[in-house]
């Protein structure tokens, strides 16, 4: 069959016309686009079968992060995950519900990826997977879903020695590098490699300013009288070091506040001025003084204090002990990113700000503990614990300088 073209000139105020209509349809198509790409938070509630579920989206660190409150009568589950689901709305396509004894599970289905988790309570309280990990009738209901490919948590002993540390490192999350400093530099651990790297000629025991950003283990030297001139920074992606000279120096009785989107905050109390330090562009910024208030960042807003308040005792970013009777009546809460962390005698629980409380884990006799992105870093005598909600409680590594001096010497990178 033969086709037909029929050519025309069109005329100057058809052809405006056409290029009207072109102009229009793609400012049609990039608006949507546009408006998805300002959209930072949304929350909304639906129905998936019999359960009311509360939707939360917000981006946090540059990661999509959504957090949802499952509901059914009594029934509420509570949980956190972070996943690219482009933003939208009404993920939740399916919830698989299972049951045995007085362990009830449920399993989410997204409509964007195949990724799964299980969530579960025992009688009347939201309960981790470690909790439950060597409970019969938890591994049940493993077995009922194995279609979902359900891992239970496991704990691996496999020991490597590596200098005068025992590192567990197939407990070390792929994305975690655990450090310790060795007194002259950094030993680091993570699950295939390890990392050491000197700083110093001299061994520094006390007063070690160090810290940890997205890159880089930080080390503000901080021994000499005239104050601190020299910044060690080891780049954790690059294996690279390098040191940064300040132009002018920061006095040695100074602390560091914390570090908030990858800005380094030290108080220096002798000058009475606050610093932000940024490492990559290897910058120093005095951020508050006699004329300027002082910033402190909790959970991740800036509050602005007046120099006396600011100074009146140490101010920090983040594991601050709070109090709030609505949540617990310990004295050991910490709120963070959203999330209060407490522990209640030996047990340890999170709950999100619209949440129920969910049982983590039970470890007696933790003397150290803090919260950075999810995991929990808890210390006890010799040895270094790590808590999240995917590998459970696990044991990192052993070294014994732990028992005589755990004041910034181990840090948990990601």
């Amino acid at each position: 069959m033969n086709s037909l073209f029929v050519c025309y000139n069109m005329g100057g105020d058809a052809m405006e016309k056409y290029k009207y209509y072109i102009i229009i349809a793609i400012f049609a198509m990039i608006i949507p686009i546009l408006y998805k790409m300002t959209i930072i938070h949304h929350e909304v509630t639906y129905k998936v079968g019999d359960y009311q579920v509360t939707e939360s989206f917000q981006i946090k660190n540059k990661k999509h992060q959504y957090e949802y409150q499952i509901q059914k009568k009594k029934e509420e589950y509570s949980y956190r995950i972070i996943n690219n689901a482009h933003k939208r709305k009404k993920v939740i396509k399916e919830i698989k519900e299972y049951k045995e004894g007085t362990i009830k599970c449920i399993i989410p289905i997204y409509k964007n990826t195949n990724e799964v988790d299980i969530y579960c309570r025992e009688g009347n309280i939201q309960v981790s997977k470690y909790v439950l990990k060597d409970k019969e009738e938890y591994l049940k209901i493993i077995k009922k879903a194995k279609k979902y490919q359900i891992r239970n948590i496991e704990t691996d002993n496999t020991q490597k020695k590596h200098k005068n540390i025992t590192f567990y490192s197939n407990n070390i999350p792929l994305e975690n590098i655990i450090i310790i400093w060795d007194y002259k530099g950094i030993i680091g651990a993570k699950k295939n490699k390890f990392y050491d790297q000197k700083f110093l000629d001299y061994d520094l025991y006390d007063n070690i300013m160090a810290t940890t950003t997205s890159r880089y283990f930080v080390l503000f030297e901080n021994t000499s009288v005239n104050g601190i001139e020299k910044i060690h920074c080891y780049d954790l992606l690059k294996d690279k070091y390098k040191i940064v000279t300040l132009k002018e120096k920061i006095s040695k009785d100074s602390y560091i506040n914390g570090v908030e989107n990858d800005i380094i905050y030290i108080t220096d109390k002798r000058k009475k001025k606050q610093y932000a330090i940024n490492i990559k562009k290897e910058t120093c910024k005095e951020v508050g003084n006699a004329e300027n208030e002082f910033i402190k960042y909790h959970n991740g807003k800036a509050y602005f204090m007046t120099i006396s308040d600011f100074l009146s005792e140490n101010q920090y970013f983040q594991n601050e002990r709070i109090s709030n009777q609505k949540i617990t009546t310990s004295e050991d809460l910490v709120l963070e990113d959203d999330c209060y962390y407490f522990r209640e005698d030996d047990r340890f629980y999170k709950q999100m700000k619209n949440g129920n409380r969910v049982f983590l884990f039970q470890a007696p006799d933790i003397e150290k503990w803090s919260v950075q992105q999810d995991d929990i870093l808890l210390k006890k005598d010799d040895k270094l614990y790590l808590y999240n909600d995917q590998v459970g409680f696990q044991l990192l590594l052993e070294y014994n300088e732990l028992k005589y001096n755990n004041n910034s010497i181990y840090f948990l990178w990601k």
